[in-house]
């Protein structure tokens, strides 16, 4: 069994305290986000977790987790975005230099399969055009480099509510944003795929196939080859 930790919030950076505790249980229980009265237990036990995949935006408060997740001799990957977008954007993102030092200490630390770069969601707006993407991917990919062999990349899935936040954003700080066509999308990610190459990186697009150019590939949310590697 392989776990994903998680889909619906960033345990890593708000409940690592509550992940460590449950690990020390040996189970938790998780509640059907569709059907709420149904609720399953969930092992946690080293001879039950082939594996789990962590996903954040701010690794800091769970760095000592991990390491209690190694003694296990539980292998794990970490899925960290980095985006460094301008604060009108991500009013609640960690520094990204900061988060790079995660990387690095991943890295370092557990090996360079274990972290992967994601930078995402890619967002077209009057603070963030083509030619930022361009530029800002390229400066986190000079300082990432060699501390991880890819990075997933996403364009903005238009959501009722994704739409009514970018707009209420977009008010909040005098901005203008928008969706461009396929076509636009697809170069950029061109772009993007040859920067990453310099830098040691393959890039992947996450549930966005219809967007592949030459030498793009689909991500693996869930990694189970690359958490092979990482146990051995």
């Amino acid at each position: 069994m392989i776990i994903s930790a998680s889909y619906k919030t960033d345990i890593p950076t708000f409940y690592g305290e509550w992940f460590k505790n449950r690990l020390k249980a040996g189970y938790c229980r998780m509640v059907n986000p569709f059907n709420a009265t149904q609720h399953y237990r969930v092992s946690l036990l080293p001879q039950d977790v082939d594996g789990f995949v962590f996903w954040t935006k701010n690794l800091h408060p769970f760095l000592p987790v991990l390491d209690e997740v190694n003694a296990l001799k539980i292998p794990f990957l970490v899925q960290y975005t980095i985006n460094c977008y301008p604060r009108e954007l991500e009013s609640r993102g960690v520094n990204w230099e900061r988060a790079i030092t995660h990387m690095r200490h991943l890295a370092e630390t557990f090996g360079p399969r274990v972290p992967i770069w994601r930078y995402d969601t890619i967002l077209f707006s009057s603070l963030t055009d083509a030619d930022f993407h361009r530029g800002n991917f390229e400066t986190l990919a000079q300082q990432l480099e060699g501390t991880t062999d890819e990075v997933v990349v996403s364009f903005l899935q238009l959501y009722k509510k994704t739409k009514d936040n970018m707009d209420a954003a977009a008010r909040a700080h005098n901005f203008t944003w928008t969706d461009p066509p396929p076509e636009e999308k697809s170069a950029l990610l061109a772009d993007l795929n040859q920067i990453a190459a310099a830098h040691g990186m393959r890039l992947t697009i996450c549930a966005q196939p219809e967007l592949k150019t030459e030498g793009v590939g689909e991500a693996r949310c869930v990694d189970a080859p690359r958490l092979w590697d990482v146990g051995g």
